[in-house]
């Protein structure tokens, strides 16, 4: 089993990096984005999650809805996490590092959704970190077009179509757009990133 999830979670976060960079590479004239920031953002993607570190398995794997009380203490993984990076920075002294704030902004805001319906802070529109807004779309494709163990993989077709319904409500319309013009790319990357143990 852990060998098992340890491969799901690895191809999972090189892939919704990967399309975090698909992202912000295209709308790098748009947002001004340096080469530097778009990389740190490649860099920091997969640590979105890492207060799940704090939440019971048996609650990240239950196989069936969470109950209110279940999906409050999940939701609490993005305040977990940025305490965690928080201590981290400030007991290794890393507060100089370039950009630093982009991954304590990944890691507490990549649930807030675009019409202020998401969590922590219930921020809406460009009030929601851009890099938030870019590794959520990538991390909902990523979602939707992977087993997980409520739900079978998406076909790619549709997952694009929900990204296009989700623009504009709970994704970043220019966000979205960005991903979905680069079909060929996201085939690319999801070839390079087999999750081997379904085969």
């Amino acid at each position: 089993l852990t060998s098992r999830r340890d491969c799901e979670t690895g191809a999972h976060l090189a892939r919704m990096a990967n399309y975090s960079r698909l992202i912000a590479r295209a709308l790098a004239t748009t947002f001004d984005l340096s080469d530097e920031y778009i990389e740190y953002l490649f860099l920091f993607a997969p640590l979105h999650d890492i207060g799940k570190i704090a939440i019971p398995d048996s609650i990240l794997f239950k196989p069936a809805p969470l109950t209110a009380e279940e999906y409050d203490l999940m939701k609490s993984h993005t305040v977990k996490g940025r305490e965690m990076v928080d201590f981290l920075i400030h007991e290794f002294h890393l507060n100089h590092l370039t950009h630093i704030g982009v991954m304590r902004s990944i890691v507490l805001s990549h649930h807030e959704m675009y019409d202020g319906s998401g969590y922590p802070e219930g921020l809406r529109g460009e009030a929601i970190p851009l890099e938030a807004r870019i590794v959520a779309t990538a991390d909902v494709l990523d979602a939707l077009a992977s087993q997980r163990p409520y739900k079978p993989a998406w076909p790619l077709d549709i997952a694009l179509a929900e990204l296009k319904r989700l623009a504009g409500k709970k994704l970043d319309p220019q966000c979205v757009e960005a991903l979905v013009a680069r079909r060929s790319e996201i085939e690319a990357i999801a070839r390079q990133h087999q999750e081997t143990v379904y085969g």
